[in-house]
């Protein structure tokens, strides 16, 4: 049986001159859940680093509570679909986002041709594909 593992993202994009993307985090997981826990896990660390109170903060905050979005979530992951989910604060857009790779024949191994799950982001969002 062909392992599948998880890698998971978090990424900041700068809408600035010159474009800047940042790499905040990083983790490969062997487990669904494990994948799952470190996207909430990094939601609550953006949380805590972006101003209180504000749109964006709400909005992760919301989406790392739900779950509904978190079975989502797992739902997608699970069944090969990438997913993400971002939120603008002020001129940076953060992106959590997830991938699967390997199992025998199962979507999303890797080749990056697997449908995409972004749950709770909009539809002008999606212009930038998963790394």
């Amino acid at each position: 049986m062909d392992e599948v593992e998880y890698r998971c993202w978090v990424t900041a994009v700068a809408d600035a001159e010159p474009y800047a993307e940042k790499a905040l985090g990083a983790a490969r997981t062997p487990s669904l859940l494990l994948a799952a826990s470190w996207l909430r896990a990094q939601a609550s660390l953006l949380v805590w680093r972006l101003e209180p109170h504000t749109p964006a903060a709400a909005r992760l905050a919301a989406w790392r509570d739900d779950a509904r979005r978190q079975w989502q979530v797992s739902d997608s992951l699970g069944s090969g679909e990438d997913v993400r989910f971002r939120v603008r604060h002020g001129e940076t857009t953060y992106e959590l986002a997830a991938r699967r790779f390997g199992g025998a024949g199962a979507p999303g191994t890797g080749t990056g041709t697997g449908p995409d799950r972004e749950t709770g982001a909009t539809d002008g969002d999606r212009a930038r594909p998963a790394p």
